[in-house]
């Protein structure tokens, strides 16, 4: 697992939000210098990290189903009412503190923390420091059972707690530094891992839909837009995380880095180990689309903390 790139992969921090305040401006110069007619589709630059609630919600509200037999997950993406009517605004604050309103875990310690603190320590999330291989290979082998009991209201009021991942395209893929990273349909990736169902175009959404998914206001904030029609909706994926660090073009290795709001990251696993081999079970099935791309490409990402302990090594 490869260290963390300072400031990029660190986006908690003023740096990270003073270096993606200069890109921006370094942007918006350049493209002032273009005619009209060909300038980029703007897209955020600092990722609007603050939508990974609108997914943390969607999944809460399932989770308050009562009846565990009918309650739906976050990878139907029209199985759940939506929980913000037309789109769902983001503050975007001149000040650095309320640009990133998360936790970023660094330390197998600091994850088993989050986990008691939480009292959901049943996620299935697996910190190298807390004999993390022993566990997951105790549910890989179906030793150990999830209790499926645990409340929403215990993770509700918490701020959203991330993880560096690594991300290896599934088979072709590069992904650039803001790409989003989404929650896959099961259908998603049958998609891809199937030989027979394998299409060369993948899962696509159409040129309106993503150019409306993130919208820029005038007051300089970003808000992602939930299509209300059927048809957009179908290509509507919901949102997890973003890349922070893209892939090498040219690289062998065409991985990328991004933080993933853990508990996503955990209800994810649960939802696809349900329908996975116990020999395949161990990385995370995500879709990753570059921001002025309209494919998404799958690719499984591995928690940095389930292979070190400490995700700080070069400081």
């Amino acid at each position: 697992m490869g260290l963390p790139i300072f400031p990029s992969d660190f986006p908690d921090c003023k740096a990270y939000s003073c270096l993606m305040e200069d890109k921006e401006t370094a942007f918006n110069e350049k493209e002032e210098l273009r005619p009209p007619s060909i300038r980029h589709l703007r897209v955020p630059i600092q990722p609007p990290w603050g939508i990974v609630r609108v997914t943390f919600d969607k999944m809460i509200s399932s989770m308050k189903t009562p009846d565990l037999s009918t309650r739906e997950d976050l990878t139907n993406s029209n199985s759940l009412p939506n929980p913000y009517p037309g789109s769902f605004k983001i503050s975007n604050s001149d000040s650095w503190s309320s640009s990133f309103d998360g936790t970023v875990v660094r330390t197998g310690s600091m994850l088993t923390t989050f986990l008691h603190e939480t009292k959901v320590g049943q996620l299935l999330l697996f910190p190298y420091a807390a004999d993390g291989e022993a566990r997951i290979s105790k549910f890989i082998n179906g030793e150990l059972k999830l209790d499926p009991r645990y409340k929403s209201s215990d993770i509700y009021d918490h701020k959203p707690c991330f993880l560096r991942v690594h991300l290896r395209p599934f088979k072709e893929g590069c992904f650039e530094e803001g790409a989003v990273i989404c929650a896959p349909n099961p259908s998603d990736i049958f998609l891809w891992t199937s030989s027979s169902e394998r299409s060369e175009e993948g899962l696509q959404m159409s040129q309106s839909a993503m150019r409306l998914y993130f919208k820029e206001h005038s007051s300089g904030r970003w808000e992602m837009q939930i299509p209300d029609d059927s048809i957009a909706s179908k290509s509507h994926r919901w949102p997890i995380g973003f890349v922070t660090t893209g892939s090498v073009q040219g690289s062998k290795s065409l991985v990328a880095e991004g933080f993933c709001e853990a508990v996503l990251l955990s209800h994810l696993r649960e939802e696809q180990w349900k329908e996975t081999p116990m020999k395949k079970r161990r990385e995370i099935y995500v879709l990753v689309r570059n921001l002025r791309s309209t494919a998404y490409r799958l690719a499984l990402a591995s928690i940095v903390l389930e292979y070190k302990e400490n995700d700080i090594g070069f400081l």
